[in-house]
């Protein structure tokens, strides 16, 4: 005869309920879920824009610093062979120079006009002077004739300044009369009144002779 079967022990079934709000979130949430799923890869792909334009800015920095470190080293190059060819020639150079060394530009002034020209044509005579001048705010001067011109000058600025105004706090036209002033007056209603009659009356009379 076969022993009895032992039963197994099972844990107790825990309370089974539905829960409302969590459905109505879900089943309302389709358009909510759609924006959030957009808005997190518009994020992921401006970060990864931004990581990629960062690199590409490491990468242009680098290459400008290669580019400037190959441009320093050829230009030294060219100054170490350019200072080479110069110590070598430097002594001809030296000599050279001091053989042909330039005194500037001699200046040579003409010589003063100062002749007499005559010119005769048939029955006509005429005569011609021709001198040098200066020109100056007084006129024409000869050259040897400058220190009275300039005196001239001098006593023509002190005649000019003995005749300037003496300014003084007084008023000098202090003492003369004021003119008098018109008051304005308006005309009243019975002396508006006989203007305008009198002048009817000589627009009438024009009138009346104008038509005669």
């Amino acid at each position: 005869m076969k022993p009895p079967a032992k039963r197994q022990k099972t844990a107790p079934v825990a309370e089974i309920t539905f829960d409302f709000a969590a459905r109505e979130e879900y089943l309302t949430g389709f358009h909510k879920r759609k924006l959030a799923r957009a808005k997190r890869a518009q994020e992921e792909a401006a970060k990864t824009a931004k990581q990629e334009k960062v690199e590409a800015r490491r990468m242009i920095r680098q290459q400008r610093k290669d580019d400037l470190e190959r441009h320093v080293n050829e230009v030294n190059a060219l100054l170490k062979k350019a200072s080479g060819d110069m110590s070598e020639g430097g002594e001809e150079t030296d000599d050279d120079e001091n053989e042909d060394e330039w005194e500037g530009i001699a200046e040579e002034l003409p010589p003063p006009i100062d002749r007499e020209e005559e010119y005769i044509d048939e029955d006509k005579y005429t005569s011609v002077t021709v001198e040098s001048v200066d020109i100056s705010k007084s006129g024409f001067s000869k050259p040897e004739e400058e220190g009275g011109t300039q005196e001239v000058g001098d006593a023509a600025s002190k005649d000019a300044e003995s005749k300037k105004r003496v300014w003084t706090k007084d008023n000098p036209h202090k003492d003369k009369p004021k003119k008098r002033k018109v008051k304005f007056r308006y005309e009243t209603k019975s002396e508006r009144k006989v203007t305008r009659f009198k002048e009817r009356s000589k627009n009438r009379s024009q009138a009346k002779a104008r038509r005669d």
